[in-house]
């Protein structure tokens, strides 16, 4: 034996053993690989031993505790020799496992042995290797085909696949599905009525903690009911977060729906779950019992896709908290009361009064003003569909439709290029690896390219990812028209503004500077609502249903008057 490092270090005993390894019985069981191990590095004259054990960890990822703590004290010189069981032990991944043969061992200067399979870097380089580790990655490549089969036949059928959300329950008498569990879908239903009727997020999440109300992971907790991840440390069993509240509008199973394969990896290598495309996800719905009207839930989402900011929390009356928006620079309008006369409440934009100064103007607008005009151009809305319902529609569909030609091309055009590259990407990967088997690339240079090309790869496909979900919900204007009129048709009569009608019909509220024309001050305002955006009509429409004057005496010498619906004047007089 020579004096390197090698012979005279700790020998690393590594252990591995997955679930599916588990099946071909005791031949790869930790305890018959510890035995072999040890007998081998006796044999060896290696006095001192280091054992590391991943029990139930798949050879195709590396973020493995033992392994990561072992090449920790190979780094440190604790280490003189690595022993497996067999080549497939250190892992089942052709580039990583080539990677740590080939390049981390040897640099640390650490024998590396692999029993079964004859392999001793003592001896010299072993031209079989790369063979052994491809077959091996080959094996794991099967092994995830069988698996993903048969876990895509369970999805297929409409079985659930995941937990059940905070609300349902496994059915004792049947583990494949979902039953109401009563005391969180009480509170759950709490929750979107809340929402619905105009709470934000932070006051939702505060009445629920003052209260003292278990939050989900808590209820599970107490429950006994373990749920998949690393145990999380709960500091405070009665603390709900608007994350946590924020999580629950994205739940469509609580509609009574299953929702399969919400999620995929790139590959058997990566454990990594990212979102899966719309055409991946299936949807099996009405399975279970709602917890949520479908109707409450959809009008809910499609309002937080439309303005997801926060809104803030007021002591005065405040019915568009988070609906206001600055023409000038996009942000909130916040809410005041004048401090000479606390009956006059009004809005001017966050950003105007930050001291910086961001935005040249106020875009200042009474907020008893806004509340009449936003109140009589609904009613035009809800009247025009009740006297000529197929008039609004038609006015609708024909703006979805105008819209959609005109930014539907661009999209496809980027999604086509991206899809394009993906292909030449494929290519040149499989170009590459031929490269490397046949020798003509080194295992650095194919590791350094085959890392750029997949980058590259998943940064394109997340990108065609949400391109394709924009042109999606592009393609659906025209479909979700049909909803706006429907819910349009439902109302009766309206006397008064409520949070919870403005957070039924509108988006947002666009509010642009006054300016002072011939005596005469006209502020432009641009109501987006639910689903449809800003409605245009044309005269013919309007003239069925005429927008009727608003108007509100102010200060002496000055009137404010509205004339159509987007457009209010502030006429001075007197």
């Amino acid at each position: 034996m020579s004096n390197r490092k090698s012979q005279v270090g700790d020998a690393a005993l590594y252990m591995r053993l997955s679930r599916d390894d588990e099946v071909q019985g005791e031949s790869n069981s930790i305890t018959n690989q510890r035995k072999l191990l040890r007998k081998v590095a006796a044999e060896m004259g290696y006095r001192r031993t280091r054992e590391y054990i991943d029990d139930g960890v798949s050879g195709t990822t590396f973020n493995r505790p033992a392994f990561i703590r072992m090449t920790d004290e190979i780094k440190e010189g604790l280490v003189g020799a690595v022993l497996v069981k067999d080549m497939s032990r250190l892992g089942r991944d052709y580039l990583k496992v080539g990677h740590y043969t080939d390049v981390f061992l040897p640099e640390n200067d650490v024998r590396f042995i692999a029993v079964n399979d004859g392999v001793d870097s003592d001896a010299g380089e072993d031209e079989f290797l790369p063979i052994r580790n491809i077959m091996n990655e080959w094996y794991a490549r099967d092994a995830s085909k069988k698996v993903r089969a048969a876990h895509r036949l369970r999805g297929m059928s409409g079985e659930p696949l995941g937990h059940p959300p905070y609300g349902y329950m496994k059915d004792p008498e049947n583990q494949k599905r979902w039953i109401i569990d009563p005391e969180p879908a009480a509170i759950v239903r709490r929750i979107f009525n809340m929402a619905l009727s105009g709470m934000g997020s932070e006051q939702i999440a505060a009445a629920l903690t003052k209260e003292n109300l278990l939050t989900p992971m808590a209820y599970w907790d107490a429950k006994g009911i373990r749920r998949g991840g690393g145990r999380r440390v709960i500091k405070s069993p009665f603390s709900w977060s608007c994350s946590t509240i924020n999580g629950f509008f994205d739940v469509q199973e609580y509609c009574g729906d299953i929702i399969n394969f919400k999620t995929t990896s790139k590959s058997f290598r990566s454990k990594k779950r990212v979102a899966n495309t719309p055409e991946g996800v299936m949807v099996f719905k009405d399975i279970h019992e709602p917890i949520v009207s479908r109707e409450d839930y959809e009008r809910l989402k499609t309002k937080r896709a439309s303005h997801p900011r926060k809104r803030s929390a007021v002591t005065r009356r405040n019915i568009f908290s988070g609906l206001l928006r600055c023409a000038g620079c996009g942000s909130n309008l916040n809410f005041h009361v004048n401090q000479k006369n606390s009956n006059i409440t009004f809005y001017s934009c966050s950003n105007y009064l930050t001291g910086r100064r961001n935005c040249d103007s106020t875009h200042y607008v009474r907020a008893d003003f806004l509340e009449k005009v936003v109140l009589a151009d609904i009613r035009r809305i809800v009247k025009l569909a009740r006297v000529n319902e197929n008039a609004l529609a038609d006015s609708l569909t024909d703006a979805a439709i105008k819209d959609v030609h005109t930014q539907s091309a661009s999209l496809r055009r980027s999604i086509d290029a991206l899809r394009s590259r993906d292909a030449e990407l494929d290519r040149l990967f499989e170009q590459i690896y031929e490269d490397k088997v046949l020798g003509e690339l080194s295992t650095e240079k194919f590791a350094l390219l085959s890392s750029r090309y997949e980058e590259e790869q998943l940064a394109g496909r997340t990108k065609v990812e949400q391109l394709e979900d924009d042109l999606h919900a592009l393609e659906n204007r025209a479909i979700r028209t049909e909803d706006f009129v429907r819910m349009v048709k439902q109302c009766k009569e309206i006397k008064r503004l409520t949070p919870k009608l403005l957070n039924q019909f509108i988006d947002w509220i666009e509010i642009h500077q006054a300016v002072k024309t011939d005596g005469v001050y006209r502020q432009r305002i641009d109501i987006y609502y639910s689903c449809v955006g800003v409605i245009q009509l044309s005269e013919e429409v309007q003239d069925i249903v005429p927008m009727k004057e608003v108007t509100l005496d102010t200060r002496k010498g000055v009137r404010l008057a509205n004339s159509l619906s987007q457009n209010l004047i502030a006429e001075s007089f007197g």
